[in-house]
């Protein structure tokens, strides 16, 4: 008979007002027969997400420094509060499928060699190309079975973290999961994907240009050369260099075509603009619109320029806790 751990719960938030209540009762309404604390890890929300997760009467901690807010501080900050066997990992936008907790408990407990576990993920409709595009490679980004990563989060061994130092690099913008996943099987460890509903996630409802404005304004768009920086020297580079090997390969295309252009050679112009066109008509073609084809070009160029300006983006020690403060204790 299986029994029942402690589990953590961390809930990364910033400016989650609208959906943070649905997120902590799905949780809570999963989690009951488990002993569980809940941590609401917020990065200095200017709405009310704080209070309304304090009045939940769960734990809310938060971060002291606005220049400290990233995708990856999140998650770290809830796992510095955290204790027991396991910890879930969840956004202030996600609800928690039923059933997902005890078919995670049971195979993390019966396969010791694996340190986290997810399940399939179920998007709204998308606004905006972004969430378009990840609607429609869903298969692709939450792959079943034995996985590099668990992208959207997942049920975790505490001791496998502590093995491996940190939870999520707090200087990353994005590709927390990503980075975490190859730092557990550097270390021996295997994540695994289970067929069985984890989340469903709201989508953001920016449109498309104001989406990317925003993301390259929060700093997202940088991330794949965040990550490059911050493996290198380490064993997982070239597993991190994979994982963002289009933004590397496109930002090494546009180097070229800028050359190209300095040359003043109409000819070489000509040619160094090939690929690019052949691009466009390849994903207008996969995309059935022309629109959505350009789009994606588009949002690719963006993520090479971010690459760039995220090798020159200072990096944090992950081991060392950012500043933060509990502003409620669970069950006050």
């Amino acid at each position: 008979m299986m029994y029942k751990p402690f589990i953590t719960v961390s809930i990364k938030t910033f400016n989650e007002a609208e959906c943070i209540e649905k997120t902590i009762d799905s949780i809570r309404s999963q989690i009951a027969e488990y002993p569980h604390k809940i941590i609401v890890a917020d990065s200095l929300s200017t709405d009310n997400t704080q209070q309304l997760a304090s009045d939940k009467g769960v734990m809310v901690v938060s971060l002291t420094e606005p220049a400290d807010r990233c995708c990856g501080v999140g998650h770290q900050l809830g796992y510095l509060h955290s204790e027991g066997e396991f910890i879930l990992l969840m956004d202030g936008d996600m609800e928690l499928e039923p059933g997902f907790i005890d078919r995670a408990v049971a195979f993390l407990q019966e396969n010791p060699g694996y340190a986290g576990v997810a399940g399939t993920v179920e998007m709204d409709d998308a606004s905006n190309y972004e969430f378009t595009s990840r609607k429609q490679r869903i298969n692709k980004i939450y792959p079943l079975g034995d996985c590099d990563h668990l992208g959207g989060g997942g049920l975790y061994r505490l001791s496998a973290i502590a093995d491996i130092g940190y939870l999520t690099n707090r200087s990353l913008h994005a590709y927390e999961e990503a980075e975490l996943g190859i730092r557990l099987l550097t270390a021996g460890y295997k994540l695994h994907r289970l067929n069985v509903p984890y989340f469903r996630h709201t989508s953001y409802t920016m449109p498309t240009f104001k989406m990317l404005r925003y993301r390259w304004k929060s700093g997202f768009h940088q991330a794949p050369g965040e990550l490059l920086r911050s493996a290198w020297g380490k064993p997982w580079f070239r597993d991190a260099l994979m994982l963002v090997k289009n933004e590397v390969i496109f930002a090494s295309y546009i180097l070229i075509v800028l050359i190209a252009f300095f040359t003043f050679d109409v000819s070489l112009i000509d040619i160094a603009l090939l690929p690019l066109l052949a691009f466009i008509l390849l994903k207008t073609i996969r995309n059935r619109s022309l629109k959505n084809g350009l789009n994606s070009v588009i949002n690719l160029a963006v993520l090479s320029a971010g690459l760039v300006k995220g090798l020159f983006h200072p990096l944090r020690d992950p081991r060392v806790p950012p500043g933060n403060k509990v502003i409620r204790e669970q069950g006050e």
